[in-house]
């Protein structure tokens, strides 16, 4: 088993490319090299930007001297971008103004130097203010700004390019704006006294080591706009104790956690994510317990190896009988993980009433809503639960699926579940003993032929205020059913009900006063399928 680990000298073998005649640009933006045709400079704003502090045309002695007064004010200043300046006063504040991007510098790795115009007075650089109106900022921007301890970014920013604050090793903290979309490839690498970070909502990525070494990082916030925690982003963040992941996140990246040393809590929802790579949280040695979301299909090698004190992990039945041996190598307390008590997908029987229930949407505790797929036969008055509980956890039933129609053959009267959202396409076609249709508090679609040839169907009674659709022949071939008591229901439209009663018996639909006149041009014969009368 080799252990990741990752020192200047690697972050050296790392970045380093290969340097002919011009230093190479590394850890700028992973997806292209910096090149000239990225900063739009023309060859004028090149050569202002090269341009010796305080080099004026000498236009007489009154002029000079204001100049002088002027300059002394600051230590250098030019341009960094097609429409963006900066300054540098004797205090160490630097200020960045204009509109648009800072362009990207690379990094020198033989001379440990980068090509940004202040990086020869980067340790007298104490805080940073980077103006409204600035996009972006380019890569290795203030890399090596090891004396920074302040950094102040816009509302307009939305980028923060590779490496822009690798080794400010004195920067505690840092607020990112709301706008901010991308934390690149090592954007804060090696910021060893950063403390807390929150990351905006709407950033969808954490690039590949971006919070790299970042030892005394205690706490961070991941809002639900990221999808995926690149390689060894946290990597031997020694200091973070706790950290939650939303269910956006689809990938927790390989090393992405490594050596997290006082990780002792991982808040992750029971569904949403699907893989957790190698060594993503490998030598966590505090890390406790784990319980793997049951959407988890992939388990990297050596994930979890070396969290000596793991003592319990649960996992979904399918998970659970497929990962490799590796995954829990050197985890001494662990006698075996263990089987969820949360329903997976298609997992989970209830043995009491022998139903299967299928979790569609998991909460973080294991709550969440089920879909009921009926596997054997109902009685003749079924009654479709509000919630079903499986192992002590309570789901809300939300739909109910047949899994052969002859379960259905004895069914006399069905009772559905207020919290029953749809009735699916052909669930209950065929019932030929169904004589009555009621509830349904929380339905919002019924499906096409949803209760075709249902032939003694007489009684049609649903007290949804939220039904919006009827499918197209929902009632075929329904001799028996002349009336739909759809009372409380406000929100059905013409494309709702298109072909609704198409093949049906149906003469009345009883609707709430309120809604006659609306209804009556909806329920047309030409939308709705056939002639019927629209009442209270």
């Amino acid at each position: 088993m080799k252990h990741l680990k990752v020192s200047s000298a690697l972050l050296a073998a790392i970045m380093c490319v290969s340097m002919i005649t011009a230093p190479v640009s590394v850890m700028a933006d992973e997806t292209s090299a910096p090149e000239e045709s990225q900063t739009s400079e023309t060859a004028e704003e090149n050569e202002a930007e090269n341009e010796e502090p305080g080099a004026v045309e000498d236009k007489g002695e009154p002029e000079a001297e204001v100049q002088r007064e002027a300059e002394d004010a600051y230590l250098a200043k030019g341009k960094c971008g097609k429409k963006v300046k900066w300054t540098l006063d004797k205090k160490g504040t630097l200020k960045i103004t204009g509109k648009g991007a800072i362009k990207n510098f690379t990094y020198d790795v033989k001379t440990d130097t980068t090509n940004a115009p202040w990086y020869k007075h980067n340790l007298k650089i104490k805080k940073l203010v980077i103006s409204k109106g600035v996009t972006t900022i380019g890569g290795n921007a203030f890399i090596k700004c090891s004396s920074l301890t302040s950094v102040s970014l816009p509302k307009s920013l939305k980028v923060i390019r590779s490496g822009a604050f690798a080794y400010c090793t004195s920067l505690t903290k840092i607020s990112l704006p709301k706008k901010l979309k991308t934390i690149s490839y090592s954007c804060f690498w090696e910021c060893k006294a950063l403390t807390s970070v929150s990351i905006p909502n709407g950033v969808t990525a954490i690039g590949e080591f971006a919070f790299y070494s970042c030892f005394n990082l205690k706490n961070v916030s991941i809002p639900k706009s990221v999808k995926s925690i690149g390689r060894n982003a946290f990597s031997y963040c020694k200091s973070l104790t706790s950290v939650s992941i939303p269910a956006s996140v689809k990938t927790i990246g390989d090393s992405a956690f490594y050596y997290c040393s006082d990780l002792s809590s991982v808040n992750i929802p029971i569904s949403g994510l699907n893989a957790i790579e190698e060594y993503a949280f490998f030598g966590c040695a505090n890390l406790k317990e784990f319980n793997i979301p049951l959407s988890v299909s992939k388990l990297g090698n050596y994930a979890f190896a070396g969290c000596s004190n793991l003592e319990s992990v649960t996992m979904s039945r399918s998970l659970n009988e497929n990962y490799d041996s590796t995954v829990f190598e050197n985890c001494s307390k662990l006698a075996e993980p263990t089987v969820s008590k949360y329903l997976g997908v298609y997992e989970g029987f209830l043995d009491e009433a022998s139903f299967v229930y299928n979790v569609t949407s998991p909460n973080i505790d294991g709550t969440g809503t089920v879909v009921m797929l009926i596997n054997h036969e109902v009685p003749e008055r079924f009654v479709v639960p509000d919630v079903a509980e499986y192992n002590g956890v309570k789901y809300k039933v939300i739909g109910i699926f047949p899994t052969w129609m002859n379960y259905f053959e004895n069914m006399k009267e069905l009772v559905i579940g207020s919290n029953v959202v749809t009735i699916y396409d052909n669930s209950f076609a065929g019932c030929k003993n169904l004589e009555s249709v009621s509830g349904g508090a929380g339905l919002v679609s019924i499906g096409p032929n949803a209760f075709a040839y249902c032939t003694k169907l007489k009684k049609f009674n649903i007290t949804s205020k939220k039904l919006k659709k009827i499918g197209v022949s929902a009632f075929s071939g329904d001799t028996a059913l002349t009336t739909l008591q759809l009372k409380k229901t406000t929100k059905l439209t013409k494309s709702g009900v298109k072909n609704a009663l198409k093949g049906s018996s149906v003469k009345a639909v009883k609707v709430k006063k309120s809604k006659v006149k609306k209804y009556k041009k909806i329920f047309k014969k030409k939308n709705c399928g056939r002639k019927v009368k629209v009442k209270k």
